[in-house]
């Protein structure tokens, strides 16, 4: 799989993993920012947390984002407005506009070089059906007290209708952010770190949660999913509040840079920035995100994504990745305890492509929780909130029928010559497998039902990997589990059919 710009700066020394029994006292699941943000915080405290990562840390989602930290997100607190009303749209930005000054607080008071760097933001669009949209965001902002303009110095574009800008935001290098914590973090004394750890199932055992790990348990009094996406789907109903959506990103070298970072309001989703550091500037550039259950031909949305971006710049990328983000049905996160019966099991998720704000708050959220401490948050982001009606349909939309979009069966000969690096699905004794075909003709067999959620895989042709288009796990074409949520395998014997 492709690597993004950020991870060249992931040289952090291999850590150990999981080799024995342990009793802790917090265990957290997920080493990017939500969670390396909660050990943080964390730090001298009376709690001994471990910390595991499936991976090896900085490798993840964090390392795949484009570094935002914005609280103008394209029109979120306009459809929070109409779903919850003016006082939850207030605090979910009053959340964005606190986690950006909790980064500027620990990048000082650590001296961390992260190339943290001031910049405007946009929120744009071309289509003028949008315009209404606008004025009911810019409405809300005016009632927030936010100074914003309708136009941009930096933007000289006759097609753009519409335009909202602010000042104060800003953009850094997540990963040189993320590795600085790590290693605060492995200086502390109450906090150890594991990656190449993959946490695969977890049971309730008089009041402890018992997680297997690699092969061997975790015997904690709390328990913190900061992954992604969570493995399991019972308690909480994660998979009918969320859906996912996938992103194809670039980064070009330019000669010059400028301030400035932008995202369009409505899909085919189009986004920008730029980063400059000692000896390179780049222009990054992200486009056809969309929910992975909608656009299956990953290669041309990855083509496009860099022939837009070449035709913006001159020249051709010189990094280019994806990246895969957790989506609410209403537009808010979801931070905090699992569910109501749960009071010691946290979740942060669903940051709806907005993690480096929303991993930070949720840092902050998810400590006061562990630590029994008031957060002003905590309603905002309850992942046990009521789903109204607008949730519902959002989720038929978004979820429910990505199965039926998602691959027709296809009935073909077992391995026909002409088929060489390429896959298709088909039933063979009654199951439905995916095959795929690599350059010499050989066929690679493994089951096209993803274990975490039965549902069916899709082929990338680009990573060569089979994709969940509900929860985003991934397969490499021996079946072997590359990301999860799932953390089961999809190998099957061959011999049998």
């Amino acid at each position: 799989m492709e690597k993004s710009l950020w991870q060249k700066d992931n040289n952090l020394k291999n850590m150990e993993s999981i080799d024995k029994n342990i009793t802790t006292d917090t265990l957290i699941v997920g080493a990017g920012i939500t969670g390396v943000s909660i050990a943080y915080n964390l730090i001298n405290s009376k709690n001994k947390v471990v910390l595991i990562e499936q991976g090896k840390c900085c490798n993840g989602v964090t390392s795949k984002s484009t570094g935002k930290l914005t609280y103008l997100q394209d029109l979120v607190y306009s459809k929070i407005d109409k779903m919850y009303g003016f006082d939850f749209a207030r605090l979910y930005y009053e959340s964005q506009k606190d986690a950006i000054k909790t980064v500027k607080k620990i990048v000082k008071d650590n001296n961390i070089d992260c190339d943290l760097k001031k910049c405007e933001a946009i929120t744009f669009t071309s289509d003028k059906n949008e315009v209404k949209k606008f004025q009911d965001e810019k409405n809300i902002l005016d009632k927030f007290g936010v100074n914003y303009s309708s136009s941009s110095k930096n933007i000289d574009d006759t097609k753009i209708k519409e335009i909202i800008s602010v000042k104060n935001t800003y953009v850094f290098n997540p990963v040189k952010y993320v590795k600085s914590l790590i290693k605060l973090i492995k200086n502390s004394n109450n906090i150890i770190i594991y990656e190449n750890s993959m946490a695969k199932a977890v049971r309730k055992e008089e009041g402890y949660f018992i997680t297997k790990v690699n092969n061997f348990e975790i015997k904690s009094k709390k328990i913190v999913f900061a992954c992604n996406y969570p493995f399991f789907i019972l308690p909480g109903l994660i998979p009918l509040k969320t859906y996912l959506e996938k992103s194809y990103i670039t980064a070009t070298k330019v000669d010059k840079t400028f301030d400035i970072s932008g995202i369009n309001s409505n899909y085919p989703t189009i986004s920008f920035r730029f980063h400059e550091e000692k000896d390179s500037k780049y222009f990054i550039y992200l486009s056809n995100s969309s929910k992975i259950c909608d656009k299956l031909n990953y290669n041309k949305n990855y083509d496009t994504c860099i022939k837009e971006a070449k035709k913006i710049t001159g020249k051709a990328p010189y990094y280019k990745w994806t990246n895969m983000d957790a989506m609410t049905n209403d537009h808010i996160p979801l931070i905090g305890r699992i569910s109501n019966d749960e009071s010691n099991a946290f979740i942060a998720t669903g940051y709806n492509t907005w993690g480096m704000t929303n991993g930070v708050i949720a840092g902050k959220v998810i400590y006061d929780l562990l630590t029994n401490k008031k957060n002003k948050y905590i309603n905002l982001f309850d992942p046990s909130r009521d789903i109204n009606f607008k949730k519902i349909l959002n989720f038929m939309s978004n979820t429910l029928f990505s199965n039926i979009k998602a691959y027709g069966l296809n009935l073909i000969k077992k391995n026909p010559s002409w088929y060489k690096e390429k896959a298709m699905v088909t039933k063979l004794n009654g199951k439905r497998v995916g095959i795929y075909y690599d350059k010499d003709g050989n066929s690679h067999v493994v089951s096209n039902i993803c274990p975490h959620f039965k549902c069916f895989l899709t082929f990338n042709e680009t990573d060569k990997t089979w994709d969940c288009p509900c929860h985003g796990s991934r397969f490499d074409i021996y079946g072997n589990v590359v990301k999860g949520p799932s953390v089961n395998d999809i190998k099957i014997d061959e011999t049998k059919f």
